[in-house]
């Protein structure tokens, strides 16, 4: 059942998931969004600090996105001997970083 199929607006799914055809693309792309995106972002995370010596640092962080933050301020830090950092939710990483002769890269 689609809501406000022909009046303009996108269409509502019962699962919760919004597809819309953004204008001027004639259907060629898709945009699909999770509509419970802020429920799903509040899941607690930790910020993990893997230091040059091994040593290992967990850090609990409110949401997904307290972690990236912590992780982005921990790879500015200057002082910090860190080698790798990774944030990690729902025992998922979400983001992982490695230290490099050229600055941090983000690694899969």
């Amino acid at each position: 059942m689609l809501a406000g199929t022909g009046s303009g607006r996108t269409p509502v799914r019962p699962d919760s998931v919004q597809v819309r055809e953004p204008q001027g693309t004639a259907g060629s792309l898709r945009v699909v969004s999770e509509r419970n995106d802020a429920a799903g972002a509040a899941h607690p995370a930790s910020l993990i600090l893997i230091e040059q010596s091994g040593a290992k640092h967990q850090i609990p962080q409110l949401s997904c996105a307290t972690g990236m933050s912590g992780a982005e301020q921990a790879m500015r830090r200057s002082g910090l001997h860190l080698r790798e950092v990774k944030v990690v939710s729902q025992h998922r990483a979400i983001a992982r970083w490695k230290a490099g002769e050229r600055g941090w890269r983000r690694v899969v």
